[in-house]
């Protein structure tokens, strides 16, 4: 094998593909990156077995052939090359890198238990503009649980129906939900992304532009933008029925503005204890709500935030973490809190907008 690319084009898509590589497998060739050079491109393939990812270059082949290279080594050696231009020639089992500075010498990996990446078949199908998609995932996405005892809880969900697609996301302490217009139409089945999958696949949407056709199977989900295709498993489970739990009314609302609550939060934060814990006091006849954080430690501090308030006082405990996590995806300039008291969840939304919402469960002291 051997050929030239151009060293930006190589490096930026070995940078990219060096992210889906299993660094602690016990099959050393899942380490690697898969090279093949072949027809004036370049392909570089990764996979984990959860997710994989293909990138296509072009290159002045010279000599076509297959060759898996350590990912972690040839990424390391790239992001410090210099020069136009790459050559990459194999001699043996050493695969010779050379730029016009640098010159480096990498040995291989039997590249033949390499496993292929599965291809969807494109008879189911739905598309949206690849910032949208983005912006369901991101909306959601840090809500998932970090725990491997349930999968599914350890994914994002993704459906459509009545003409929108919806995501969500829950550790079983919070859940978040945004919904978009799906311009295709149509309903799509619950899709269950494991999370680490899908902050890969934000990072590949966030760099382009235009419109995303995702294809998807009863076991994967894949989408081609560009000259990148991107393959995920899908979670065999069941999504906990979270709509049951949404509450429909409210004994207690509130009005506040995004950034006072996140100053708050900010400084509250300082002085709270080892489980982040916040206390939130509404009193309608002051038309404000109350924080306080205290650790026997360090110390203690309450703050006032002006609010617009209706129904009943009350008094709430919830991790600090959790309620700024969801100012994330809330771009307007005011939230809306809502509750119906003691030992009930909290729901908080952008007061211009409904298309998300995020529950979080209250603690006990």
């Amino acid at each position: 094998m051997k050929f030239n690319c151009n060293t930006q084009e190589f490096s930026t898509a070995v940078a990219t593909v060096v992210r889906f590589i299993e660094r602690r497998a016990n099959l050393p060739v899942l380490s690697s990156i898969l090279v093949t050079a072949d027809g004036g491109r370049v392909v570089l393939h990764a996979t984990n077995l959860e997710c994989g990812v293909e990138i296509s270059i072009p290159a002045k082949v010279n000599e076509k052939g297959t060759v898996a290279i350590p990912g972690s080594i040839l990424a390391g050696f790239l992001s410090n090359a210099r020069g136009k231009t790459t050559s990459v020639t194999l001699v043996g089992e050493m695969c010779k890198l050379e730029t016009e500075r640098s010159t480096a010498s990498i040995k291989t990996i039997p590249h033949e238990d390499f496993p292929a990446l599965p291809r969807v078949s494109a008879t189911a199908s739905f598309s949206i503009k690849s910032a949208d998609f983005v912006k369901l995932l991101r909306s959601v996405m840090y809500s998932t649980s970090t725990s491997t005892i349930k999968p599914e809880l350890q994914s994002v969900l993704v459906y459509g129906e009545g003409g929108k697609i919806i995501s969500a996301a829950t550790d079983s302490f919070r859940l978040a939900e945004k919904t978009i217009a799906l311009r295709s139409g149509g309903n799509v089945p619950q899709l269950l992304i494991p999370s680490r999958n899908v902050a890969e696949l934000v990072r590949i949407l966030e760099v382009v532009g235009g419109e995303t056709v995702l294809y998807y199977n009863e076991n994967q989900i894949s989408t081609q933008v560009g000259n990148v295709y991107y393959t995920s498993r899908i979670i065999d489970g069941a999504f906990p029925n979270y709509k049951q739990i949404i509450p429909k009314t409210f004994t207690t609302e509130a009005i506040v503005l995004r950034e006072d609550v996140a100053q708050a939060l900010k400084s509250l934060s300082i002085f709270s204890d080892k489980f982040s814990q916040v206390s939130l006091t509404f009193e309608p006849s002051k038309k404000s709500i109350l924080l306080s954080s205290r650790n026997p430690d360090v110390g203690e501090q309450t703050t006032t935030i002006q609010a617009t308030i209706s129904g009943e006082m009350a008094t709430m405990n919830f991790n600090s973490r959790y309620l700024s996590d969801s100012l994330q995806s809330i771009v307007g300039d005011s939230v809306r809190l809502q509750t119906n008291g003691p030992g009930k969840p909290l729901l908080v939304r952008d007061s211009s907008d409904e298309s998300f919402l995020y529950l979080a469960m209250p603690m006990n002291r």
